[in-house]
């Protein structure tokens, strides 16, 4: 019996389509076989074809393991024998022990944004395959993930002003070994894919027992794909309930109607609750659906006076009759950093801004903190004063230059408005 075949030049067009017209893309190489194979079929796109984006490799080192170093100088090796550009991103710092690699995960697509948006690149490309699409279906299933967590990734998404592409959702692992196998190039196997310890490790060694029952990857990946148009559907409803239960502050926090909540079907009104949570907390994925099913009882009860919970580094704070949502300060309080003029960051997972270059000089960017209702023109309700301390600012010498929501007259600002108009805030939520 012969194994796949590799993957055709005559496919190559359709498989890397939705990247045509971007101005250059980042793809995102690990130096395993499905990454790697990634960067080989790029590089043969280009050289059949025209007017193909130009491409950066980038290789996350998460420095979790010896040999990682060596690992991303290897895949710069090979990027450089195809003509291309190569980036190691490295994740520095303490490193959690609990739920480790969904730390690394969130770690990895922050640098490759990054490294897109210094690239100008409009998108990052992954190596995904129809066996991942699998896994993560088996993965969340064992977790008792609703339908937002079984449907299939799909094959584009927003990250932050970013696109995620994943071209190869129809394409097996064996498919893209054969590939490089027929091209006589070679790959490094992650451990981690083998360790016990890590749950996509396990479900991993089940799939040839699954197989044997019917249960193989394609059936697996086609029966999240058919979940996936449900989920669309879901959508689409929640969208509708939020032009009804939300509002949504350009300072980064939301306020939601309970009475409106309990008035749509549960699945419509959770969701809608996981994605204030999740825009608000700055981060990529939602809560763990029993914690979301939980926080959401708790503050939609009807006989619930005010309460405060906190879920997905966000705060749940029912006042009023709101439901308020924000961000969780946290121990170490928000981030600050330092911004150029010309150059845009991202800040806190919440927004992205930037600094026209006209600007005259560096500015620094943290929140608003304590005093923050002082500091702003007055707004029409009475956020609670933790939200507002969590609103985006921009100081140069101690003095406020602006802020993601409009500023006092008497806010202590100590520039011209024409260095305050020169500060753009672009929040995350826009985009996503």
């Amino acid at each position: 019996m012969t194994g796949p075949a590799p993957v055709a030049d005559d496919r190559l067009e359709a498989l890397f389509a939705p990247l045509r017209g971007m101005p250059r893309v980042v793809l995102a190489v690990s130096g395993g076989s499905d990454s790697t194979a990634l960067l080989v079929l790029y590089a043969r796109w280009a050289a059949l074809a025209a007017d193909v984006p130009p491409a950066l490799v980038a290789t996350v080192d998460h420095a979790l393991r010896a040999g990682s170093a060596a690992e991303a100088t290897a895949v710069g090796r090979l990027a450089a024998r195809f003509g291309l550009d190569h980036r190691v991103l490295v994740w520095t710092g303490e490193k959690p022990i609990a739920d480790l690699q969904a730390a690394a995960r969130d770690a990895r697509y922050e640098r490759l944004v990054e490294a897109a948006r210094v690239a100008g690149a409009a998108a990052i490309v992954t190596a995904h395959t129809r066996d991942d699409v699998a896994e993560t279906f088996l993965i969340r299933l064992g977790r008792g993930s609703g339908l937002a967590g079984l449907a299939a990734m799909g094959t584009r998404r927003r990250l932050d002003e970013i696109e995620h592409i994943r071209p190869f959702l129809a394409l097996s692992r064996e498919e893209l070994r054969a590939s490089l196998v027929a091209a006589g190039i070679g790959w490094v196997d992650d451990p981690s894919n083998e360790d016990p310890r890590f749950t996509r490790a396990r479900v991993r060694r089940l799939m040839p027992g699954l197989a044997a029952e019917g249960l193989d990857a394609a059936r697996l990946a086609a029966t999240a794909t058919r979940l996936a148009r449900a989920r669309a559907a879901i959508d689409w409803m929640v969208d509708r309930l939020a032009r009804d239960a939300l509002v949504v502050s350009p300072g980064g926090f939301f306020a939601l109607d309970p009475a409106a909540l309990q008035g749509a079907p549960e699945e419509v009104a959770l969701r809608l609750f996981s994605r204030a949570l999740t825009a608000a907390g700055g981060g990529w994925y939602g809560p763990r659906l029993d914690k979301l099913e939980a926080a959401f009882a708790a503050v939609t009860a009807p006989a619930a006076g005010d309460l405060r919970r906190t879920l997905a580094g966000a705060v749940v704070e029912r006042r009023g009759g709101r439901l308020w949502i924000y961000r969780e300060a946290g121990r170490a309080g928000l981030p600050e950093a330092t911004l150029a003029p010309g150059r845009r960051i991202g800040w806190d997972g919440r927004f992205v801004v930037r600094l026209a270059a006209a600007a005259s000089s560096p500015v620094v960017v943290r929140a608003l903190g304590p005093g923050a209702r002082a500091r702003l023109a007055p707004l029409a309700e009475k956020v609670p004063a933790a939200a507002l301390a969590t609103v985006p600012a921009v100081w140069r010498d101690g003095h406020l230059v602006a802020a993601a929501l409009p500023l006092a007259g008497d806010s202590g600002a100590g520039d011209s408005g024409e260095e305050s108009s020169a500060v753009m805030f672009e929040p995350r939520f826009l985009w996503n």
